[in-house]
């Protein structure tokens, strides 16, 4: 078959979104929302509504913004539905010329409250709104993958500052046609697969029997927005001309890079996190039992405050940046202390994204200039350069800039590159660095550099048995990568292994060496629920012990401490995190720095101050 025209192809797999019934804050045209807007400009130069254009917005500074008028704010706030359309960025898949992604953009003009809700062990359930994510001029993005056969190979669904990928075989992605339909979550216009009369939960916490949580509501209900007519899908740009190569006029709004309205600083005091509880509760049925106890917690200050380090985390986030990686994200120390992030950016396809933690606050720093690959780690050179590994089609790749993540990129010497099936980690051992990954033949490799420029030759990590030394094997998928770190003066390598018996999950196993050479294992961590399809990630602590971060079968980031490497005692989790894949961590002004690609929540770092 033959590509269609572009406009018939964004027009025939427009979705169709299904607001909630209790949405206020509709969607409209960009057009629409300008119209009736002011601009402000970081230099103090404010232009009211009709008094300015995007030839004076396309020198914009990132400290722009536009200005919504309060004598409006009721009108915009509500958008305008007459108006709504989507805004589609065309990209290629790959190098496939069968296949390409098509991005669509919705605009809302504004993002109203989440809920905070209180389940008790009955399953009574109170909600109350929760003021902490309302903000001016919202983006979100659903992705849609189609082939040249005009089939839909799977669908992304855009949720905070994450999302989901569906496929029509799942059993979640349901089409109206050729259309996917798109259920969207009350206030925050986070986008969901299917409807649901309960709730699709961002992350919470449980006191005694009752759980404590951030939810979305996306039950269908309200106004039903086909965004194929009246207002039909408008391309504002095409990456993949080389497959249909039909010329777009991207708008002169798409080059400002500024904020779609003002700012907004929403916070909640811990006594009004009480008031939450209280109000939620009230719509209750809740047993004597239950009902004290969560009134104890609405009126205890200890509690509160606990409370508000626990959920406001989850709803109004930390994020790095506005879009998350839905894939492994590699950390870095680097010189003066600063934390450099890597990762891949949404909307899919993925590309290089760098952020820089300094004094508390992340900020973009220089994106590597190159193509991306899976399954990072990345580590300081000794010339304070950056080192960044990857997964390549099939093998581990390994590149070096002298400038920390922009390069220029010069290829280290693993050639010729090892063949691999997972990304790779980074791990220090009597003075060098190890760099460890799982092979092609599915064994547990590794290898040595003091320098980044000399590299010693890929081993297996083997085993003795009654038959001879075996290799140790890895289970998982390709961002599923062994860890790799020193203690107790041991080598010791972290890696998800396969059930102790068929059908049991898989688990973590520690292999360990004295000389970087023999090894003993594997020693089991306690992570009988470990998440499929993840791995753990190592850190050094304090007194020689070794940390190893992971997600647990609840996708909680879960850590577990050792002290030699071959017993490991279970400490807990981290509040409020929740993730489904491999989470990344450093030492962080005592304690770690612990960075997780969210799927229904922001990606979020936390101290060990908030570890429970």
């Amino acid at each position: 078959m033959a590509w269609p025209t572009l406009a018939e192809l964004v027009s025939n797999f427009a979705p169709i979104l299904h607001l909630d019934k209790d949405e206020v804050n509709l969607p409209s045209s960009t057009d629409w929302y300008i119209g009736q807007v002011g601009y402000q400009a970081a230099g103090g130069i404010y232009s009211g509504p009709g008094q300015w254009n995007w030839g004076t917005a396309e020198q914009s500074s990132p400290d722009d913004y536009l200005v919504a008028p309060q004598a409006i704010w009721a009108s915009l706030m509500k958008g305008y539905i007459p108006t709504a359309t989507s805004y589609v960025h065309v990209l290629p898949v790959d190098d496939r010329t069968d296949m390409v992604d098509l991005q669509y953009w919705l605009f809302y003009p504004y993002n109203g409250q989440e809920t905070f809700e209180v389940t008790g062990w009955t399953g009574s359930t109170g909600q109350a709104l929760m003021p902490l994510s309302i903000h001016w001029g919202d983006w979100e993005c659903v992705t849609v993958r189609v082939n040249i056969d005009q089939q839909v190979v799977g669908v992304f669904f855009s949720q905070h500052s994450g999302g989901q990928w569906c496929s029509p075989n799942d059993g979640f992605l349901s089409l109206s046609g050729t259309h996917p339909n798109v259920y969207v979550a009350s206030g925050s216009h986070a986008n969901y697969p299917a409807a649901s009369n309960s709730t699709y939960e961002i992350g919470g916490v449980d006191v005694w029997d009752v759980r404590f949580a951030v939810a979305d509501y996306a039950r269908g209900g309200g106004p039903t927005v086909n965004l194929s007519a009246p207002n039909p899908p408008v391309v504002i740009q095409n990456d993949a001309q080389a497959i249909l190569p039909t010329p777009v006029t991207s708008p002169p709004w798409l080059a400002f890079r500024g904020r779609w309205g003002q700012p907004i600083e929403p916070t909640l005091t811990d006594a009004e996190i009480g008031s939450l509880v209280a109000a939620a509760a009230s719509g209750m049925q809740l047993n004597v039992l239950v009902e004290d106890a969560v009134q104890y917690v609405a009126g205890s200050t200890t509690l509160q405050a606990w409370l508000s380090e626990v959920i406001l985390p989850i709803a109004k986030g930390t994020p790095i940046a506005s879009s998350v990686s839905l894939v492994p994200v590699a950390l870095a120390t680097m010189p003066g202390s600063q934390i450099l992030c890597i990762g891949m950016g949404n909307p899919l396809p993925p590309a290089m994204r760098a952020w820089s933690l300094n004094q508390g606050k992340w900020s973009s720093a220089k994106s590597p200039t190159m193509s991306p690959f899976g399954g990072l780690a990345a580590c300081a050179t000794p010339s304070g350069g950056l080192a960044l590994l990857g997964l390549g089609k099939t093998s581990l790749l390994a590149f070096i800039s002298p400038e920390g993540s922009g390069g220029p990129w010069s290829a280290a010497g693993l050639w010729p590159a090892p063949p691999a099936t997972t990304g790779a980690s980074i791990g220090q051992f009597n003075g060098a660095w190890y760099i460890a990954w799982g092979g092609a033949d599915g064994s547990i490799q590794y290898l040595s550099t003091t320098d980044w420029v000399h590299f010693g030759s890929p081993q297996r990590v083997m085993l003795p048995s009654v038959d001879g030394p075996v290799p140790a094997t890895i289970a998982g998928g390709a961002l599923v990568a062994p860890a790799v770190e020193s203690c107790g003066g041991a080598l010791v390598i972290v890696a998800p292994i396969a059930g102790l018996e068929k059908g049991m999950p898989m688990v973590l196993g520690a292999y360990v060496s004295s000389d970087g050479s023999n090894w003993t294992g594997p020693n089991l961590l306690p992570s009988m629920s470990l998440c499929s399809d993840t791995s753990g990630a190592l850190a050094g602590g304090p007194n020689g012990t070794l940390y190893c971060f992971y997600a647990d079968s609840n996708k909680k980031v879960r850590y577990a401490v050792t002290s030699d490497g071959a017993d490991w005692s279970d400490s807990g989790t981290i509040a409020g995190a929740f993730t489904s894949r491999t989470p990344s961590v450093v030492p962080w002004q005592g304690g770690f720095l612990v960075v997780h690609p969210g799927k229904s929540s922001p990606t979020v770092y936390w101290n060990s101050a908030t570890f429970e």
